[in-house]
């Protein structure tokens, strides 16, 4: 009886882990305000957070079930580690070199793990001086430029007035279980281990 409770218990873990958890983005900025929403639905859940109001509203098979209003967080009065005596421990610049490598292969495998549904991205932007405007721009078309085949992605360019204005809708999907084999090689790559064990010392 255990042995088939465990199998049941396995089986609908695997089942957890492959069901794709979508995320959607629908977000606008026009003067100065940002509205819209960030959601996260994975199998009878969604996770709905509203940006004008800050709040999340939890719902199962499309029914809410719970909001969680935004709460102003008190100001701490912490005394400075200086005034205390403690030093606080510096990373060492050898080792963020030689993390370099694995991290950024890191954010490359989880980046290549999740499946871009749709992008819409509306951009305007202005800087206070037009050449670094100008700067910017060519930033833009050098790196996105590429993506907007079979993309919707514009920006439109203000050389009179520093402004940030957008309006984007996407929506990305990933499995749970994808995450897993990049996280792993990541942890044990020779240069995190050495690395973390330095730390351990320290």
């Amino acid at each position: 009886m255990i042995g088939v409770i465990i199998i049941i218990l396995v089986l609908l873990a695997l089942v957890m882990l492959r069901s794709p958890v979508t995320i959607s983005v629908n977000s606008t900025r026009a003067g100065g305000k940002i509205d819209g929403f960030f959601s996260m639905g994975w199998i009878i859940f969604l996770f709905r957070y509203a940006l004008k109001d800050r709040q999340t509203d939890i719902l199962v098979f499309g029914r809410k079930v719970a909001r969680l209003p935004h709460k102003e967080k008190a100001p701490m009065y912490v005394e400075k580690e200086k005034q205390r005596g403690i030093k606080k421990p510096m990373p060492h610049p050898e080792d963020i070199l030689y993390l370099s490598g694995p991290v950024l292969r890191l954010i490359k495998e989880l980046i290549h793990a999740f499946r871009l549904k749709y992008l819409d991205i509306d951009i305007t932007f202005g800087l206070k001086d037009p050449a670094h405007t100008g700067i910017i721009t060519g930033i833009l078309h050098s790196m996105f430029g590429y993506l907007q085949a079979g993309k919707n992605i514009r920006w439109n360019v203000d050389f009179t007035r520093p402004i940030l204005e957008w309006d984007m809708k996407a929506k990305v999907t990933i499995t749970p279980i994808s995450i897993f084999p990049p996280v792993v090689r990541f942890i044990t790559t020779r240069q995190v281990f050495r690395a973390g064990m330095r730390i351990i010392r320290d």
